[in-house]
């Protein structure tokens, strides 16, 4: 009887991914995930879709004009709050969620943290992201932004700007709360190139686990 109990204990691996939500299918078929262990708040999550979708593909072209392919190809970017916790900017406004979507095999991931900066600065940092939560994506900046690299200089302040924020400017502008200044550039053209680019920021080795 007990040999049969331990057989229906899940794996170590998945039990160090406690959460308050079921692991999605997608995930769970692709059958690993980032180790929670390796995230730690205030960590910049890059994500590049293998097959990206119109939106993507934009983004990447215009990102092209100025970046090479090893900074433009990433499309969206992602706030850490340690462990498998986000908080991104989307185009249904900034939330608060879980790693999942990007768990299924289908996205390139980076991660990259923000050098000589203390674990008290960096959970700050997760913290002004959070505060955030519910704010509008920044349309407008988009299109701004659009505009201004098509024109070759991605640090041209854009004439109108919106309240709303863009993916890659709630980690910019979080940042800048905390005493860090990435670059010379409006908060509001800062791209996921940018800040994969930028040399004050180091990447983080990935580490996995299976599930």
């Amino acid at each position: 009887m007990i040999d049969e109990l331990e057989s229906l204990q899940p794996p170590v691996e998945l039990a160090r991914l406690s959460f308050e939500h079921p692991i999605p299918k997608k995930v769970r078929e692709h059958g690993k995930a980032l180790d929670p262990a390796m995230l730690e708040p205030g960590d910049l999550i890059l994500v590049s879709a293998k097959k990206p979708n119109l939106v993507g593909k934009v983004i990447r072209h215009h990102q092209g004009k100025l970046f090479n392919l090893e900074h433009s190809k990433w499309q969206h970017a992602a706030v850490s709050g340690g462990r498998f916790e986000i908080c991104e900017a989307t185009m249904l406004g900034v939330k608060a969620c879980e790693y999942w979507e990007y768990m299924t095999g289908a996205y390139e991931i980076r991660v990259r943290r923000l050098k000589g900066a203390s674990a008290d600065d960096r959970s700050k940092l997760a913290y002004h992201a959070a505060t955030n939560v519910r704010s509008p994506y920044g349309f407008l900046n988009a299109l701004n932004m659009r505009a201004v690299f098509g024109g070759g200089n991605g640090w041209e302040r854009p004439v109108m700007r919106t309240r709303g924020v863009i993916c890659s400017q709630l980690y910019f502008e979080a940042c800048m709360r905390v005493g860090y200044l990435l670059d010379k550039i409006p908060a509001e053209n800062v791209s996921p190139a940018h800040l994969s680019m930028t040399p004050l920021l180091e990447d983080v080795p990935l580490s996995w686990v299976s599930i």
